[in-house]
């Protein structure tokens, strides 16, 4: 993480923002205005400012655009694929900044707060994962307890036990379905 520059340390960069966009001053009357109020600040040093927000907007921008195309992709989709698909592709991003992490340049707290996403993200993907086995699960034990009442009720119409025994066997083979047979 590189250093921060001035403006940042001053706590200028929202006003720079606000005085750029909405009071539509240039770099040099923001710089000037700054400095008549005794902020150190330079018409570069603002142009700087306005080019680091903006990348950050565009970088919100595309971010935004990715998360609309998952839930896009995945309309009509039950939550927990959603909440899965999230989870992972978070977890990739969380791995690729944990290994450009250069620990020199960042201090313990940062670092402390990197690895606690971490850990939270992947504490999600546990839940995520024992909701599906709590659900494959119940689906099981329906299907034990419908083979149990189809068999009881085949006996009862006379049903002949080979039949009922091929019955069986293909409602206990059936297996929990995807997110596409849904």
């Amino acid at each position: 993480m590189p250093r921060r520059n001035k403006i940042e340390l001053q706590g200028l960069v929202d006003r720079i923002v606000d005085m750029f966009y909405r009071d539509k001053m240039t770099q040099a009357e923001i710089a000037q205005q700054l400095k008549e109020e005794g902020y150190d600040v330079s018409k570069s040093g603002v142009g700087r400012a306005l080019l680091d927000y903006a990348g950050q907007m565009k970088a919100y921008k595309e971010a935004a655009a990715e998360a609309a195309a998952i839930v896009k992709e995945l309309r009509g989709e039950s939550g927990l694929d959603l909440a899965e698909t999230t989870s992972q592709l978070l977890q990739v991003k969380l791995l690729s900044a944990v290994k450009s992490v250069d620990t020199a340049e960042l201090d313990d707290m940062e670092l402390k707060d990197l690895f606690s996403a971490v850990r939270k993200n992947t504490q999600s993907q546990v839940q995520i994962a024992r909701v599906k086995l709590e659900f494959e699960r119940g689906y099981r034990k329906g299907l034990f307890k419908a083979a149990q009442v189809i068999e009881e009720e085949a006996r009862k119409a006379g049903v002949s036990k080979n039949t009922i025994t091929v019955i069986r066997r293909k409602v206990l083979e059936l297996k929990v379905p995807s997110s596409e047979e849904r």
